[in-house]
């Protein structure tokens, strides 16, 4: 758009020179000088329509350029877009494709050891229903190998007790017959004395047997009372009179294991039925200091004690107890037993 300017400014103009007078009285020149001071006003006018007129059609090609510049940015969005859509897709299926398969392998294999753990249950079965079979036919016959043994033993027990009261039992003969015999005959007389003899007798039998008995029971009785006094002497021997705090010795098992993080875990495992602080025990096992190895007889001792637990644990005559077995003896045997 055209526009007009003015411009103002003053300006100063030296002067300066000599005038000559004419002749008179006297005759000469004076000299002059001095500065005059003038408003300039300058109006200056602006053309701009040409520049004008080209900013219209540069805006005019610019805008174009914009449109085209907006036009590849939509199509290269959307064919951005496509593609990322078409690569998700074909992630998204390779990798339900690689699940599947991964899920598929699992599946089968599970599925054979499934079978073979099944088929190995069914034999297993098999070898506990014969070897039940032979159970019941053993104990059958050593059931009645052992009851003709009793009977033995008691038809012998019977006959050296008869031996040893022999007289005692044939009174006790003689008088049942005497007493049948005069229960069945009709002499009242011979009755009436034969009932007599045989309450004596029986009165005295039965008060020789309530001695007996008394007499076994003040024994017993005695004996009661002497390990008991025994037991009191003991005990009070073994009482200290102290009522400082004592130890109690509880059989735990300490385990560290290590992962494949290097991370340390710790358990204990006790007997059911005890009560203890375990988070302590943890702290208390893990910072003591191993003195050493046990001496040669705590080791027997735990040897022997390790292989009657997994003798009577495991059955080596089955060919999977017998691996399970041998692998248990040998990390026993690869280990060191420490103390502190």
């Amino acid at each position: 758009m055209s526009y007009s300017r003015s411009f103002t400014k003053r300006i100063a103009v030296h002067y300066s020179g000599t005038v000559n007078y004419p002749a008179s009285n006297t005759s000469g020149s004076v000299s002059y000088s001095g500065t005059a001071y003038e408003d300039v006003t300058v109006n200056i006018r602006v053309e701009t329509d040409p520049f004008d007129y080209s900013v219209d059609d540069c805006n005019g090609h610019v805008g174009l350029l914009t449109g085209a510049v907006v036009a590849t940015e939509t199509a290269q969005v959307a064919s951005i877009r496509e593609k990322a859509i078409k690569v998700g897709d074909t992630i998204i299926s390779g990798f339900f494709k690689t699940v599947r398969s991964e899920i598929s392998q699992q599946i089968s294999e599970l599925s054979s050891r499934i079978d073979a753990t099944l088929i190995h249950l069914v034999e297993l079965s098999k070898r506990c229903l014969d070897k039940k079979r032979q159970m019941e036919v053993d104990y059958n016959r050593l059931s009645d190998r052992y009851m003709k043994v009793f009977d033995e033993l008691n038809a012998e027990l019977r006959n050296r007790v008869y031996e040893l009261d022999k007289p005692t039992f044939k009174f006790r003969e003689t008088s049942d017959k005497n007493s049948y015999r005069a229960l069945g005959s009709d002499i009242v007389g011979t009755v009436a004395v034969a009932g007599a003899e045989n309450s004596r007798l029986e009165a005295l039998i039965t008060a020789s047997v309530v001695k007996k008995q008394a007499k076994d029971t003040i024994g017993m009785a005695n004996d009661f009372l002497q390990k008991q006094k025994k037991t009191e002497t003991l005990l009070h021997e073994c009482i200290m009179d102290d009522s400082s705090d004592g130890q109690y010795y509880v059989p735990v098992c300490y385990m560290e294991a290590c992962d494949e993080y290097n991370c340390i875990g710790r358990e204990v495992y006790d007997t059911e039925g005890l009560f203890f602080d375990k988070e302590y025990l943890m702290e208390a096992i893990g910072n003591r200091q191993w003195n050493g190895s046990a001496d040669e007889g705590a080791l027997g001792r735990i040897h022997n004690y390790f292989i009657d637990e997994v003798s009577a644990n495991y059955d080596t005559a089955d060919r999977h107890s017998g691996r399970v077995v041998e692998y248990i003896n040998k990390l026993f045997n690869s280990n060191n037993i420490e103390t502190f």
